[in-house]
């Protein structure tokens, strides 16, 4: 419950005032009569407990109403008191100061001369009226500080938890001045520990990313780029009316980048093929550059995760990692995506504009993938980049500085698309400055069951399984197929097979998906092998081979099944259901067997 003595310092102001505006001493008690505030002859008193001679005040908290004492010392309150006979009192009008069901003082208002006690009681019920309303007055100025005091708990909680959090914050004043700053605030701004700072600005750019907005900040003649949020504090006092907490660009691009992928470091590319060792010792030796790297390969070989190994192996692994597939962002999108906006930069852009993926790897790695399907035009833009290390946002010129390293990946021959004039030759020496060749699954000879043994691992731990086991005849099997789609083909085969395999099972060749089952060599009908009735392969195995022999041509991916369906002459729908129905004759094999 709250007390007039946390208010003392408030209540002895609006003694004062009172006792300016009527002309007579005022008197204020807490419910346990000390004297908390007194003018004139009650000055020199204040902080005494005044138990022995306050029975009107006892009185007035047992009524709980305004009392006027027209007559002290001779009134029957009066009897008891021991200062009777010495009294100056002539008049007192006293109120109780109420808070629900708790009395929590007494305001009076005392006279002491007949003068005095003669004009008060000629307008005794306006005075009655004023000294209520300075009642409630009082009232209402301890539930502020009540407020406030609630306010600045919920503050100092909210500073301890952001002194441990990763954001910086800084709180105004009424006035537009720092009244705190914290530790993360201090370093990112470049601020010592010696005091608040008096000569920082804060301006807002217009731009924004997700919630935050945009701030250049400028501290001690140095401009710092920030995404924050400006919160007003409600309830507020003059010291504490405005937070701002907020991030550094590097630090929110370590959030936005994808930290967790497990097979991040070089140790953990999967592989003892002679092909593999090669390739984890030249990302070792070249992880420590700041060149351009072009990674290289089929589709579903990993060359992403050889762009986060790079990564993780270099000096800037615990700064961001950000990838774009170029080739999944419309060519209309991609430009902003790239470089970001201000904004209205152009039709449907945020009115906040936003951040681009160049700003937000920053001191990091930026991985393009699918670089050879970048627009001509915006090769130009990415060519100025690598160049100069600076860009500007679409709709803006200011110039933007950033120290990336760009690792770009593609599945095709960018040499070739040079000579077809679908990608600038000069793009590509600049992007060629150390290529890396991931060697498709086929070529790492030997692998095979390492990856078996780790996807099998994966899938059975989220499904919640018994890891099966390789039959005798698997590794052999598994070596034998090509591959058309890589370990990512390789890794949705063992997804299928820890789904459909019986609960820790061995796994035979017979239990491998159709689309696989069928491009084994042993299952092509040898020289020797008797024809059916009549000479005729059936209709439906001609079909079954084509559709198979198109999808291990074309791909296992969604662009490779649409080209095979295309090459068939057939809908995708129709491929992907005749594919089904492959599986489904497979699984039902396995149950049999």
């Amino acid at each position: 419950m709250p007390m007039l003595l946390d208010i003392r310092d408030t209540v002895a102001d609006y003694a004062e005032l009172i006792a300016r505006v009527v002309g007579v001493d005022v008197e204020v008690v807490d419910a346990g009569l000390n004297r908390l505030a007194g003018t004139g002859l009650y000055a020199s008193g204040v902080g005494e407990n005044i138990r022995a001679e306050g029975e009107t005040y006892r009185h007035v908290m047992r009524i709980r109403r305004s009392f006027v004492m027209e007559a002290p010392r001779e009134h029957f309150i009066c009897t008891r008191c021991p200062g009777r006979d010495l009294c100056r009192e002539t008049l007192s009008i006293s109120t109780p100061i109420i808070d629900g069901s708790d009395v929590l003082g007494v305001i009076g208002l005392v006279c002491s001369t007949d003068e005095d006690r003669a004009r008060v009681l000629e307008h005794k019920d306006v005075y009655v009226q004023f000294i209520e309303r300075c009642a409630e007055f009082i009232l209402h100025k301890l539930h502020d500080h009540a407020d406030l005091l609630r306010a600045r708990s919920f503050l100092d909680i909210m500073l301890r938890i952001l002194e441990i959090n990763s954001r910086g914050i800084v709180i105004f004043n009424a006035k537009g001045g720092i009244s705190y700053l914290n530790d993360i605030a201090r370093r990112d701004l470049g601020l010592k520990d010696d005091g608040l700072p008096t000569d920082v600005q804060f301006k807002r750019t217009g731009e924004s990313f997700s919630d935050l907005e945009e701030f250049v900040v400028t501290a001690r003649s140095r401009k710092h780029t920030l995404m924050g949020q400006m919160t007003p504090l409600v309830p507020s006092d003059y010291h504490f009316a405005t937070v701002f907490t907020f991030e550094s660009l590097p630090r929110m691009a370590d959030r936005v980048s994808s930290l967790g992928d497990a097979l991040s470091g070089v140790e953990n590319l999967i592989g003892r093929s002679p092909a593999m060792l090669q390739l984890k010792d030249q990302i070792r030796q070249i992880a420590g550059s700041t060149s351009t790297v072009l990674v290289t390969g089929e589709s579903g070989t990993g060359k992403e995760l050889v762009a986060r190994a790079i990564h993780a192996a270099s000096g800037r692994r615990d700064k961001p990692f950000i990838g774009i597939n170029c080739g999944a962002i419309p060519d209309a999108l991609l430009e902003s995506e790239l470089f970001g906006y201000t904004g209205g930069a152009f039709t449907g852009a945020s009115a906040k504009g936003r951040i681009g993926k160049f700003e937000l790897a920053h001191k990091g790695v930026l991985f393009l993938d699918e670089i050879s399907t970048m627009p001509l035009y915006l090769q130009v833009k990415l060519l100025r980049v690598l160049q100069e290390r600076a860009f500007t946002r679409l709709g803006s010129n200011r110039l933007i500085e950033v120290d990336i390293r760009i690792i770009a990946a593609t599945n095709e021959d960018l040499a070739g698309a040079v000579r077809q004039g679908r990608f600038r030759e000069d793009l590509f020496y600049r992007l060629n400055v150390i290529p890396l060749q991931v060697p498709p699954l086929r070529e790492r000879h030997g692998d095979i069951e390492l990856l078996s043994s780790h996807f099998l691992a994966r899938y059975s731990a989220r499904f919640n399984k018994p890891v099966p086991s390789l039959g005798p005849d698997m590794p052999a099997a598994l070596s034998a197929y090509p591959w058309p789609g890589n370990v990512r083909e390789f890794e949705n085969v063992m997804e299928f097979m820890v789904n459909m395999a019986p609960s820790g099972g061995v796994l035979h060749p017979d239990m491998l998906p159709a689309s696989v089952r069928g491009a084994l060599p042993s299952s092509a009908p040898s020289p020797s092998a008797p024809l059916p009735p009549g000479g005729i392969t059936p209709l439906r195995d001609l079909e079954r081979n084509a559709i198979l022999d198109a999808v291990r041509r074309c791909g296992d991916d969604t662009p490779g099944k649409k080209a095979a369906a295309a090459a068939l002459g057939i809908g995708v729908a129709t491929l992907y259901r005749k594919l089904k129905e492959y599986e489904d004759e497979a699984a039902a094999l396995s149950r049999t067997t």
